[in-house]
């Protein structure tokens, strides 16, 4: 993959993984101090207000007026829609059903990639969907099972589709904006929803000890800030469903994660569904096998060789040109 894609790609996307991996874990320790929507809005807000500071001073061109309307709808699906749906879902469902709904993101992705007809999508990318998909579920169970009412469910669902679609939608801004550009535009533009909780959090601020502080900087700068900005640059060159499969190593990551931060051990069906997760992502992300000299590719392979039609991004498994 490194030699395929670039060792910098793989590093960004890999960060960004790592980091997300801490989200959980962090939320949990952050809303010790913090109520959900005070937290999203001091969250977000420190780290529009650091990347818009820091294009200011770094003198970050300003997006053309062609390009407003998909950096808005980008912010809204990734941060604004995503972040609220987010919050008010999983405030009523147990966190079995949260982290499955919201790992439902990967498979959203690659459904859109497909109709949108940005890449080919073969049956061994469904088959290691389906697997992970499957070992998020045995992860759901160890997490408390999947209670909860259909409202909240269906709110994390639409938070899921929504990251989906961020991917999509900041895809093409890519290929004329940088990465930090591109996530500074959509994290301002979506983060203004959040200003309805900025009186309160404003307020509750100054009693907020030093832990609390500090738990906040950090969600604030790295599973937010610098986490998006190597994520577009990892989907800058990856293929939409590439970036997004290896979102359902994150809860896998979280677990140790959760293990050396809260000190919650994982379970033995914890630890299974995370090594069943780990085979559906290597089951999507292998090759076919090649086709020996002078013989004919088998028609119930549609792609035997792994190469992408014209107009479409190879997928993981497949060969760039």
């Amino acid at each position: 993959m490194a030699k395929r894609y670039g060792i910098g790609t793989v590093v960004a996307l890999v960060f960004t993984l790592l980091v997300w991996s801490t989200t959980f874990a962090g939320l949990r320790a952050s809303l010790a101090y913090f109520t959900p929507g005070h937290l999203v809005f001091l969250r977000w807000g420190i780290a529009a207000l650091v990347l818009a500071g820091y294009g200011a001073l770094t003198g970050m061109r300003v997006p053309a007026r062609r390009d407003l309307p998909a950096i808005l709808l980008a912010g809204l699906l990734g941060f604004g829609v995503y972040q609220i749906a987010l919050a008010y879902g999983q405030s009523g469902l147990t966190a079995g059903t949260g982290g499955l709904l919201i790992n439902l993101a990967p498979a959203f992705t690659t459904v859109l990639a497909a109709a949108l007809r940005l890449e080919r999508v073969t049956w061994r990318l469904w088959a290691g969907l389906g697997v992970s998909l499957a070992g998020v579920v045995l992860l759901g169970v160890a997490r408390g099972g999947f209670g909860g009412s259909p409202g909240h469910a269906a709110l994390v669902a639409l938070a899921a589709a929504s990251f989906a679609g961020y991917v999509i939608v900041s895809r093409p801004l890519l290929a004329r904006y940088s990465p930090l550009e591109v996530t500074t535009y959509a994290i301002c533009a979506g983060s203004l929803p959040f200003l309805i909780w900025a009186p309160g959090a404003l307020l509750a601020l100054p009693a907020v000890p030093a832990a609390g502080l500090l738990t906040l900087l950090y969600m604030a700068m790295l599973p937010a800030a610098l986490s998006y900005v190597a994520w577009s640059r990892a989907v800058a060159v990856l293929p939409p469903s590439v970036a997004a499969r290896g979102l359902y190593l994150v809860p896998v990551i979280g677990l140790a994660v959760a293990w050396a931060w809260l000190g919650e051990v994982p379970s033995v069906t914890a630890v299974a569904g995370g090594l069943v997760v780990i085979a559906g992502v290597l089951v999507a992300s292998s090759k076919p096998r090649p086709v020996a000299m002078g013989t004919r590719p088998r028609t119930s392979d549609p792609d035997p060789a792994g190469s992408a039609a014209p107009g479409m991004t190879p997928s993981l498994g497949t060969r760039a040109a």
